[in-house]
């Protein structure tokens, strides 16, 4: 019965811990699809200006990838928009993965569009009639992907340069505008995401204790017989170490040596009987347990053990090795290995028992293990001073700061790293 229940609970558990990751999957391509609702609305801006493009042919565009995109770029002959699209692309997807706050993320990506469009000796766009009505598509765009809600598409009206823009029109658009509901509540999906978790957790809670009963259950009693054996081995230890006393003094050395054999030999047949555990109910070896008398002249001898050595005290370790900050802003401790691997990305060296630094390994699997997956391997523990590239080489500029914090080695600085080609 216990191990039904503990299967179909480890089955509920996996099942429900899934679900987080599936959630975030999609909304991370939601907030994908708003950066390229985004690219898309800037193309079809930059298509109002007649003056800098005056080959264009249509500034709507339907298109819903990067590639349509890029054709009606080139339809309409938007030189150098190409270039915008693939830049803003770039910076799109590196924000959505280090920026831990989605709606920080995409208003960067906004206010990169805006800075490439309008500064310098662009700064006239401003003043195009379809300027208010884009900055506000975007701010739309950005609460829609923050809402998991699909974007409704509001085009910026096609100015003519025989069509001058009258105060009205300009009114009306400003109020149409005003009016387009936004959307401010948080996501369903991060209560969803919490509720999914907060069951994972309990389900492998439920589990864990399932199994600790289970095993606990299977736990072997000692037996009469195991207890009769540790205290004859008690009794015949002490009574070698006092032998090992006696055994260097005058006229007991050949005695003494005989009896401390003959209690070897004792020892060894109990260890070996209690091993083997016989079914049979055979007596056990009688082994004579008087207690040695103290001898008159006695020297006070260092006691040697003949079974085993006193085992050093280890060196404490100087590095560790680790493959991922697996506690996000930190290293678990116990997690730490004392040899290095092909898969521990991380070289940890103390400076005392409190700091240390870390950088990341030179050893070539580490390096390729790390740069097919930057970021569950990287993004938590080092700071990009370049783009990663999966050709590229893994050069730390300067190490990490490590401190100990109870069971976990915090991150007090990142590390910085360049990607070398």
């Amino acid at each position: 019965m216990i191990r039904l229940s503990t299967r179909w609970l480890l089955l509920l558990g996996v099942f429900l811990l899934i679900q987080p990751v599936i959630a975030q999957d999609d909304y991370q391509k939601k907030l994908e699809q708003s950066a390229f609702q985004m690219i898309k609305v800037t193309v079809e801006f930059l298509a109002t200006d007649a003056q800098t493009f005056p080959k264009v042919q249509s500034t709507q565009c339907d298109c819903d990838s990067y590639d349509s995109l890029k054709a009606f770029i080139t339809t309409n002959d938007l030189v150098g928009a190409d270039k915008l699209v693939d830049e803003a692309r770039r910076r799109a997807a590196q924000h959505i993965a280090q920026i831990n706050q989605p709606k920080t993320a995409l208003t960067e990506v906004k206010d990169f569009l805006i800075q490439k469009i309008t500064s310098g000796n662009r700064a006239n766009r401003k003043m195009l009639p379809g300027y208010t009505a884009y900055e506000t598509k975007l701010g739309r765009i950005i609460d829609g992907g923050l809402s998991g809600e699909t974007v409704a598409e509001v085009h910026s009206p096609t100015p003519t340069v025989a069509e001058p823009v009258t105060p009205a029109d300009t009114v009306t658009d400003t109020q149409d505008v005003s009016n387009t509901p936004t959307t401010n509540s948080p996501s369903n999906w991060m209560s969803m995401a919490g509720i999914a978790l907060s069951f994972s957790i309990l389900s492998l809670l439920g589990v864990a204790f399932l199994a600790y009963l289970f095993m606990k259950n299977r736990q072997p009693q000692p037996s009469a017989r195991d207890v009769q054996v540790d205290s004859q081995l008690a009794k015949l230890a002490d009574r070698i170490s006092k032998l090992e006393i006696r055994k260097n003094q005058p006229n007991e050395n050949f005695q003494l040596n005989a009896k401390l054999d003959a209690l070897e030999r004792a020892v060894r047949q109990l260890e070996q009987n209690r091993a083997e555990k016989p079914a049979s109910t055979t007596p056990m070896p009688k082994v004579p347990l008087e207690v040695v008398a103290p001898a008159q002249a006695e020297v006070p001898v260092q006691p040697t053990n003949r079974f085993r050595n006193a085992p050093a005290e280890p060196a404490k370790p100087k590095a560790f090795y680790a493959r991922t900050a697996d506690l996000g802003d930190g290293f678990s401790a116990s997690g730490l290995l004392l040899k290095p691997e092909r898969d521990t990305v991380f070289d940890i060296l103390l400076q005392s028992d409190m700091q240390a630094i870390y950088r990341v390994s030179e050893n070539p699997d580490a390096q390729r293990l790390a740069l097919s997956d930057p970021y569950s391997y990287l993004n938590d523990a080092c700071e990009y001073l370049t783009q990663p590239n999966p050709t590229s080489r893994i050069q730390t500029e300067q190490p990490g700061q490590l401190s100990l914090q109870g069971d976990k080695w915090k991150i007090v600085e990142k590390a910085k790293i360049r990607f070398i080609s």
